[in-house]
């Protein structure tokens, strides 16, 4: 069994791929860049833009991280991109998926800081951001696959905590979450899954 992570040289991406790989999983990433071969980890070069490629990425029985991020020249890579994956891992027989989104796309905007609401309406480039995340849910929940969908408040550059609040948007939490703790929960669920079909918000 491998689990492939797409979005996998990003910034929580990076992480998935080294934690999983300390468990002695066998990752497979996409890279736009060639990149060495590291132990346990294969590179395939490419794009997620393009369909045929992200089929030779999977394997039937694979399991699929998508880690995407935004690419402000094209508003809508995520969604495309997770186009892709969920048609190439219905034809290669790939049946589970964990896909990184964020809080405050759909129905949990309201529940997003009035001020950081009124920012992301004035920055181009978030708004887009936010609406191409609520496509890559709908076709995600839609696919029938057995998907987990992972939405973090603020993603920050603090040390792991190891410990964090799973749809509990609590008074008194804090509105941000270490990135390697969003790493661990993906990889938590990815290998032991708990929250199938489930949208699961996780903050500090």
């Amino acid at each position: 069994m491998r689990i492939v992570v797409f979005g996998g040289t990003g910034q929580v991406g990076q992480l998935i791929v080294s934690k999983l790989t300390a468990m002695g999983e066998n990752v497979v990433v996409l890279s736009r860049q060639a990149k060495a071969p590291e132990n346990n980890i294969e590179y395939v070069v490419g794009d997620v833009l393009h369909e045929k490629l992200v089929e030779q990425c999977i394997e039937p029985g694979d399991k699929i991280v998508v880690a995407l991020g935004f690419n402000n020249s094209a508003f809508d890579t995520m969604s495309k991109g997770t186009a892709n994956i969920i048609a190439a891992m219905k034809n290669k027989g790939a049946s589970r998926l964990v896909c990184l989104s964020s809080h405050g796309v759909a129905e949990s905007w309201m529940y997003l800081p009035e001020t950081f609401r009124e920012y992301v309406k004035h920055n181009e480039i978030l708004t887009h951001a936010f609406a191409d995340h609520g496509v890559q849910e709908e076709m995600v929940k839609d696919s029938g696959l057995d998907w987990t969908i992972v939405r973090p408040t603020e993603i920050v550059d603090i040390p792991e905590k190891g410990t964090f609040s799973v749809n509990m948007p609590t008074p008194g939490l804090k509105y941000h979450i270490s990135k390697y703790d969003v790493a661990q929960f993906i990889v938590d669920e990815i290998t032991s899954p708990r929250h199938l079909k489930e949208i699961c918000m996780i903050t500090d």
